[in-house]
Formats: C-alpha cells, structure tokens, sequence
C-alpha cells in the first residue's frame, strides 16, 4: 500500500522548523507499519526530516490560486496515480484542498485529518460542507474528541468513517527522570497560548523563590529566532525584568525541548483558547512532568486525573496553582509521577490504530 500525505504549505517538515502536524506526521510515519511506503509532499524544505521519504514541491501562488491547492496541483504532475498499487492520499487540515482533490480524483480513496476546529477553516465551515466531507471521505481523522465534537455540531446524520487518532509521542526514557527547580512555557508566543499570563503570574513567586528557575522557550513563529511582534517584545521585556532566575530561550528545536524536559519539574500550557491537544503538554507527560494547564479544548481528555487543570484560567489562579506546586514537594511529586506512571500516548501503539484503519479502507 502506498500512503501519499499532503502537508499544508505552512508546515516546514525539518527537524529545526517543524510544528505540531509535521511533528505528528513525522512521529507517525516512523512507528507505521507502512513507513516505507509514506510519501510525504509539501513545500521545498533545506534539510527535512531523514528516514522518511519526503517530496519537496515548487508552489506558484498565482497560477494555483494559491500555495496550498498549488501543492496538491504539482504532487498530481509529480505522481503516476495510473499504476495499479493501493494508494490512500492522506490530507491534513485544509479542507477546502480536500474538496478541491474530489473533483480531480475519483478512483483513489482520501482522507482527512483535523488537527483544529473544522469549523472555523475554509472548506468545513458550514454544516453542509461538513457533511459532504463525512460522506465523502474515505475516512477523517481527529485529535480529539473535542475536535470531533466540533465537526459534528449541527450534524444529526450518523457516520461510521470518523475516528479520533489522538498525537503520540514515543517515550524513549527507561526510568522516571530526576528533576531541577525548573518552571518553564513552551510554545509559540502569541496570545491565545497565554505566556503572558505565565509571566503575570510568576512577578511575586521569582523573587520569593530564587532557588527556582523560571524559562520561556518560543517565538511568535516555529523556527523564527527573532520576536517580530509587540505582544511577544513586551512579553520578553517584562519577563527578563522579573529577576535573575528568569531565562528566555528563544526558537529551540524540539529534540532539545525533549532534553530540556527531562530535568523540568513544571511545565505551565495556559492557552486562552480551545486547544485542539497541545503537543506540549504531551511532550511535559511524556517525560514525566507536572503539567499546569488551562482546561480547555481537547486538553480535559488529555490531562484528566493527570495534571493540574484550570478552569477560566487567570493570572491570579495560575499564581496560586505554581505556588502549590513549589512549596508543597509531596504534591509536586504526586503530579510528576502520575505523568509518569499514567502517560498512555505512546506513538507506536497509537499508530496500530492508525494503520488497522488504513487497511480497512480496502477491506
């Protein structure tokens, strides 16, 4: 079987510029059973991923009306759909690709993954869009039950073909890491991921704890160095002046995140908006530490019995929730080793799931 997965144009499938779809595609592909038959295609990248077959395209904006469908429009230049070998074309997160590849193809099965809330994306905006998608998709796939909630808002037809394959990390460690008196927020920096609600929270825990380091790792864009935006220039100048124990990392690949982890005693995700299932926060269980997160979205599945979920999360509760955490150290064991002991998203077993379906697609 031949698996062909079509990235949207913003991702950058590299070990140094790769956001969570490519992660998770990556991530995938290494424990799939079909790994050496994954073609992944997406726009030119200086040094992608090794191990994995991946297709770099030229896109032209203008002719294609505009990069993502221009990618689509080169992969059926590049690929000889002709040859008689099973093949599933696997697309994430661009519906309105999705829908423009149904009109091109019609003896190739396809499927879709919804890695955000289909409702706010071009293509499955509307209940009727969603529909034809449900009905015409050889499967769709979703992070989370939430996401899946989403897609079916409005929806009272009942469809077989929509599953949730969750993201998976594959925990390498062997024995529950030893920890340093580490705080730290990863992600991108902008609003909606709440750092600065991080940083409001912690302006009196600095400077009463200084045996306590606290880290920002992120930039407003993966695999940006510099702070290209207001919000993330005075979130970083506000930080920096907090104390000495304050530290601001900038963009670092997610291997060193990994690293990184392993000694990190909290990790903080206080996202103001419904996040789909933060790759962070996963990252934080995989290498057992104790999360502080803003239930919302997808991350109540995730982090139930857990981490420290919040709810309408504040400055002022984020405060209180680190305070715990620091001057309590039975406490702070408690969550680190349920991230331990509770983590259950390995990638290798996620993906069993993942590959069953793709075989059932031609069964």
């Amino acid at each position: 079987m031949i698996i062909d997965i079509i990235l949207p144009f913003k991702e950058e499938f590299s070990n140094a510029k790769a956001s969570a779809v490519s992660l998770t595609i990556k991530n995938s592909a290494e424990f799939s059973d079909f790994k050496s038959n994954i073609n992944v295609f997406g726009q030119i990248t200086k040094q992608p991923f090794q191990d994995l077959n991946f297709t770099g395209i030229k896109t032209n904006k203008l002719l294609h009306f505009g990069h993502n469908r221009s990618i689509f429009v080169n992969y059926l230049k590049k690929t000889n759909l002709k040859l008689k070998a099973k093949r599933i074309i696997e697309m994430h997160n661009r519906p309105y690709v999705f829908n423009y590849a149904l009109k091109k193809i019609n003896n190739i099965p396809i499927t879709l993954h919804f890695h955000n809330d289909p409702r706010t994306m071009k293509g499955s905006k509307s209940v009727k869009q969603r529909i034809k998608i449900a009905s015409k998709a050889a499967a769709v796939y979703f992070v989370s039950e939430y996401i899946r909630n989403c897609f079916l808002d409005g929806i009272k037809q009942t469809f077989n073909n929509l599953h949730i394959i969750p993201n998976g990390i594959q925990r390498t460690l062997t024995k529950q890491p030893v920890k340093q008196k580490e705080v730290i927020f990863v992600g991108r920096l902008v609003k909606e991921k709440g750092c600065h609600l991080f940083v409001k929270s912690i302006r009196n825990i600095v400077t009463k704890h200084p045996d306590w380091k606290f880290k920002i790792i992120g930039t407003p864009k993966a695999g940006q160095d510099r702070l290209d935006s207001e919000y993330a220039k005075n979130l970083i100048d506000e930080f920096s002046s907090l104390g000495k124990n304050t530290e601001y990392l900038g963009f670092v690949s997610n291997v060193n995140v990994k690293k990184i982890l392993e000694k990190t005693s909290i990790l903080i995700v206080p996202s103001i908006w419904q996040e789909p299932f933060a790759l962070t926060a996963l990252e934080g269980m995989c290498n057992g530490v104790a999360v502080i997160a803003s239930k919302v979205g997808g991350m109540g599945e995730m982090l139930e019995d857990i981490g420290l979920l919040i709810d309408n999360i504040d400055e002022l509760k984020l405060e209180q929730s680190i305070k715990k955490l620091i001057e309590n150290k039975h406490l702070l064991k408690e969550f680190q080793n349920k991230s331990w002991t509770k983590y259950h998203f390995n990638q290798s077993e996620i993906v069993k799931k993942q590959d069953s379906l793709r075989n059932q697609i031609f069964t």
